[in-house]
């Protein structure tokens, strides 16, 4: 008896967008970041996590480094399992995308070790409600200090999550802007959950430098920061029921 013909095009389609889909994945891991953040967003990503913390770099990639070989992925961890300790305590389920010295490149198999760190990243972010990437700045000139919030630009609860942690940052750290940075270029912020990168300072600066050195004010930039997700997470639902 031969098959109804809905079965035949429907197992047809089926293996067509398999097929569609692989290839997407394979052409947004050698071609371009935008085609990879179409791809992994549209993949069925189960939640996890309330919250998805990101300590910077990590293993072979020290990220900044300031004088006598300080490096930023020391801070950042340190920071970001402050942070987690104080998150689980207030009842949340935290995940981080690293919790020792190493990057997350093996989650990826295509593409330099850098592409596949992020591509590692952006891949357990979509694990999580809402997303935090930590890091410390640097750069040429050693006049250069203060904390900077990135988030995505055009997106309304974005900007709205980025504010309550520059608010809540700016109680510990001076601000090197006056306001939340909205950027269209960093890779993470472009994850399905509402994601925001967060420079504690500038490791080349000797002011911060020293007050990143500091465990009190590690502690307290941790503090601030678990403070502005836990304001976030109970104010977005309102918001985005505001959409």
């Amino acid at each position: 008896m031969p098959r109804p013909f809905f079965l035949v095009i429907t197992r047809r389609y089926l293996w067509a967008a398999l097929v569609l889909l692989g290839c997407l994945i394979v052409l947004a891991i050698y071609s371009s970041f935008p085609l990879a953040v179409y791809t992994l967003n549209a993949l069925p990503t189960k939640i996890i996590y309330d919250v998805m913390l990101d300590p910077g770099h990590g293993g072979i990639d020290p990220g900044g480094i300031g004088r006598d070989d300080i490096y930023e992925k020391e801070f950042t961890l340190d920071i970001a399992l402050r942070m987690r300790d104080i998150l689980e305590q207030a009842g949340l389920r935290v995940g981080t995308t690293r919790d020792t010295d190493r990057d997350v490149s093996h989650l990826a198999k295509e593409g330099t070790r850098h592409r596949r760190d992020l591509l590692g990243r952006f891949s357990l972010m979509n694990q999580a409600q809402v997303g935090m990437s930590i890091h410390t700045n640097a750069t040429r000139s050693k006049d250069e200090r203060g904390a900077i919030v990135f988030y995505m630009q055009n997106s309304y609860i974005d900007k709205i999550y980025a504010q309550i942690a520059f608010d809540e940052l700016e109680r510990v750290q001076e601000m090197n802007h006056s306001a939340p940075v909205p950027r269209n270029n960093l890779f993470l912020l472009k994850a399905k959950p509402p994601v925001i990168l967060v420079e504690i300072g500038f490791i080349t600066n000797e002011e911060d430098l020293q007050k990143l050195l500091d465990e009190g004010f590690r502690q307290n930039v941790a503090e601030a920061l678990s403070t502005a997700i836990l304001k976030f997470v109970m104010q977005q639902p309102i918001e985005q029921s505001e959409i």
